[in-house]
């Protein structure tokens, strides 16, 4: 389920880019930014309408309580509070492993379209690079987050990691545009089951007793290494008017989150 609802910024993601780089070969990215919040207002808005808090506000009850003779269900669950949960190693690790996602997805998000114009491809094209880490990163949703209920989130959370290692790392030497095509779709499928396995693993780690509070701090986590891998594999290209040494670095922290995943022991106590 929570691939299914993560899929929705996959298909963000692949219809943004080619519709944003045509809307601004149009009329400018002023006038461009403009129309799309409108358009992302007005769905946002539209559709916060149908989303409720619970099975009840509609004459519901819960999937599976009918099915309980005695013990009511339990929707808080058990677990560790986000304070008895900072004194775990494995909380550390999450974390740690989530800023190495977020410095790798956030720079190739930012940088592989000045990569791929600087290589001699086309604005409009180089954008559709995006959309194709967009649309793969629906299936690596899908796929990885049904895998994670056959096996273990964990599970998932690594193969995504590998993925996203194995294309960060031929994106070093990749020149033609079959490769970097090649190189996003590999990516996206990678990155889109590391994502979807970060809410099902706190449920893992920690329990349910403070999910969202320990979700939100992990998620933290991800925003720095978004913050700083662009920033510094930016100032990397400027110094050195090249992207090889940004690239290898974002593979080096997505090979750290490979050696990082499997510390990640199913407890929640």
């Amino acid at each position: 389920m929570t691939g299914i609802v993560a899929a929705g910024t996959g298909v963000g993601a692949l219809i943004g880019p080619p519709v944003a780089s045509r809307l601004i070969a149009i009329y400018g990215w002023r006038i461009s930014y403009a129309i799309l919040g409108i358009i992302v207002l007005s769905i946002v808005v539209l559709f916060a309408q149908f989303v409720k808090r619970d099975p009840a506000q509609v004459g519901q009850v819960p999937y599976g309580e009918n099915q309980m003779e005695q013990q009511p269900l339990n929707l808080r669950g058990d677990g560790l509070s986000l304070k008895e949960a900072v004194y775990t190693p494995r909380f550390w690790m999450f974390l740690a492993s989530c800023f190495c996602y977020g410095f790798c997805v956030f720079t190739v998000m930012v940088h592989i379209v000045p990569h791929a114009i600087g290589l001699g491809i086309s604005a409009i094209r180089a954008a559709n690079l995006l959309a194709v880490i967009g649309g793969l990163s629906i299936l690596g949703k899908l796929t990885l987050g049904r895998a994670g209920d056959i096996f273990e989130s964990r599970q998932a959370l690594l193969l995504g990691f590998i993925l996203m290692s194995a294309a960060l790392s031929w994106l070093v030497p990749a020149k033609a545009v079959w490769m970097l095509f090649s190189i996003a779709g590999i990516f996206g499928f990678g990155f889109g089951g590391c994502a979807v396995s970060h809410s099902p693993l706190v449920a893992d780690l920690f329990g349910l007793r403070s999910h969202g509070l320990i979700f939100g701090v992990i998620g933290i986590g991800v925003a720095i290494g978004g913050a700083v891998g662009p920033l510094l594999t930016g100032y990397i290209f400027d110094v050195t008017k090249s992207y090889q040494m940004a690239f290898l670095l974002c593979a080096m922290f997505s090979f750290t989150g490979i050696i990082l995943t499997p510390f990640l022991k199913m407890k929640k106590g």
